[in-house]
């Protein structure tokens, strides 16, 4: 019989491992803060722009590819060709409009060519009477605007671009929220780079 001291030595049980602590989440950056223009060049302003989000307002909720393209006119009003295209009746919607800068009484401005901003617009199809939109931010180099009517509601963003980086869309988002017009939440639009049918 083996006595205690000839028993083989049991080995030492080894240490269970030890699970790794999970990293601290990194919380995301903040976006960067944009500025906006302090003054709109209403000829700088001319050009192709893409509704690229929106708040969407019962009227236009179905509307997609929307694009509106400004053209100066030879009376200093700007001519507006919008075009959007409706899934549902898979057609394309084009219109025209006038658009003139207003005063605060909604009387056009003699001269207008450098506007304190906000810029406020009046849009109209037909007669005298239109609705009234709002420029509220504006890039310095003219790649987004921030526009906002003619619902209490309505505001969307306007982008020389159809398709934005993530960075800049939550850029735009907080400048947004940080206004007081932004009472809903912005939907994207897809890109959308195909010229609409002439």
């Amino acid at each position: 019989m083996a006595t205690p001291a000839t028993l083989p030595k049991r080995g030492k049980r080894a240490a269970a491992p030890v699970a790794a602590k999970p990293a601290d989440a990194v919380p995301a950056a903040a976006p960067a803060p944009l500025s906006s223009a302090t003054s709109l060049d209403l000829e700088r302003f001319m050009g192709l722009w893409y509704k690229v989000a929106k708040v969407d307002e019962p009227q236009d909720a179905l509307r997609t590819r929307e694009r509106y393209e400004f053209l100066q006119r030879y009376d200093g009003g700007v001519r507006v060709i919008a075009t959007s295209y409706d899934p549902l009746s898979n057609r394309w919607d084009r219109r025209q409009d006038y658009m003139a800068p207003v005063d605060a009484k909604g009387a056009a401005l003699a001269s207008h060519y450098q506007l304190t901003m906000p810029v406020h617009f009046s849009i109209s199809r037909f007669g005298p009477f239109g609705v009234s939109y709002y420029v509220v931010a504006l890039d310095p180099y003219y790649q987004w605007a921030m526009v906002a009517g003619p619902g209490p509601k309505s505001l969307f963003i306007l982008s020389r671009r159809s398709d934005l980086e993530p960075e800049l869309r939550a850029s735009l988002e907080q400048l947004a929220s940080s206004t007081s017009r932004l009472k809903a939440p912005l939907h994207w639009a897809a890109p959308d780079q195909d010229p609409p049918p002439r």
